[in-house]
């Protein structure tokens, strides 16, 4: 089995090595971990992709491409720049919509994305979740889900619905073996409201991502 090699936060999550917070397109790095900044309010139908890159962001490398447009449409993470270094790339996606945040992770119905590309790697990609464990509304931590223990075999990842979903967490040494032992021991944790659930890729190699689903269904 392969060791699980990154965690949100860990000083070899992303090649981040950066001294105070960042703002950079939206995004607060602190340390050598990424928060996309605080949700905002989307119309109903407006929920679409948006990339994020090392390329984009500048000093690192990494690309994402939207292929289509809107919530559905995919886009491919690509993190092989022919260098030797593996922790200077990252790229990844998230969704404008703020109807999952604040929420309680049993209200939480829809976390999930295909891929296809590259075999996953023990941290990419992943979906990266703010959990806010004190109900103050400001994150505590992630919890994550990779596709290399989170899949079904035929690159479907659905973080809610699959037993065999391996869930961590950067704040802790817990994991769970799924959502639903999750939530059962952690009844009063929500999704927090200051940063964004994200779709990251920080490994060399390429994938497409689609029918990524945040939040709940039909929201």
């Amino acid at each position: 089995m392969q060791t699980k090699s990154r965690t949100e936060g860990s000083s070899a999550l992303m090649p981040l090595v950066l001294t105070g917070i960042l703002l950079i397109a939206g995004f607060v790095f602190m340390g050598s971990s990424i928060v996309l900044a605080a949700p905002i309010t989307t119309a109903p139908g407006q929920n679409k992709l948006t990339c994020f890159d090392g390329t984009t962001d500048g000093g690192y490398t990494g690309v994402c491409t939207l292929n289509s447009k809107g919530a559905k449409g995919s886009a491919t993470l690509n993190n092989n720049d022919g260098d030797l270094d593996p922790y200077n790339n990252y790229s990844g996606v998230y969704v404008l919509n703020s109807t999952m945040y604040e929420t309680l992770l049993s209200g939480i119905t829809q976390l999930s994305f295909s891929y296809t590309g590259d075999a996953a790697t023990a941290g990419s990609p992943r979906i990266s979740i703010p959990v806010d464990t004190n109900d103050d509304g400001v994150s505590d931590g992630y919890l994550f889900a990779s596709a290399y223990y989170c899949n079904d075999g035929a690159g479907m990842v659905d973080i809610i619905n699959d037993p065999t979903c391996q869930i961590y967490t950067n704040f802790s040494a817990d994991s769970f073996a799924n959502w639903a032992e999750l939530v059962a021991l952690h009844p009063a944790w929500a999704i927090a409201n200051d940063a964004y659930v994200f779709l990251v890729a920080d490994d060399p190699g390429s994938w497409t991502v689609s029918n990524v689903k945040f939040g709940k269904a039909g929201k």
